[in-house]
């Protein structure tokens, strides 16, 4: 059974861990992988503590499967809007042999709602050729080097 689940900043060495999985599937994995890992695990593990990031784990039978994480971007205030919050969605990773079932898309969603729930009407994402299709299905529009969505 799929459990979708709030990351918290106990889960920096996880959310890092499918990072690497990311950029290395990418080919963009440059450097000394251990220093980007530990780096990475660093940033996680503070950003989670922080109101700079929220992150999604989907579990299933309790095995972390896929992840999703969202910088969350305050703005200047405009006239009628004292918060102001942008979000760039980002470390969207599913492991290879659990693709195709939909977990992109419901993690997807789950930040989508949580975007909504909190007030923020801008979401940001740069995404492969692969996934694209699924974001526009979900309503991003390309913008520029993004694909965003107006909430």
């Amino acid at each position: 059974m799929l459990r979708i689940r709030p990351a918290t900043p106990e889960d920096a060495a996880l959310l890092a861990r499918f990072r690497v999985l990311l950029f290395r599937e990418m080919g963009r994995l440059e450097g000394d992988e251990a220093e980007f890992a530990h780096a990475s695990e660093n940033y996680f593990a503070w950003a989670l503590s922080t109101e700079r990031e929220v992150a999604w784990i989907a579990e299933e039978m309790g095995e972390a499967v896929a992840v999703l994480a969202m910088t969350l971007e305050p703005m200047p205030p405009k006239p009628g809007r004292p918060r102001l919050v942008e979000a760039f969605m980002h470390n969207v990773y599913v492991l290879p042999d659990r693709r195709m079932r939909g977990l992109a898309g419901r993690l997807t969603r789950t930040a989508l709602d949580y975007a909504k729930a909190e007030g923020i009407r801008r979401v940001r994402l740069f995404t492969s050729d692969d996934a694209r299709w699924m974001y526009e299905r979900l309503g991003f529009q390309p913008h520029g080097r993004y694909l965003e969505i107006k909430l």
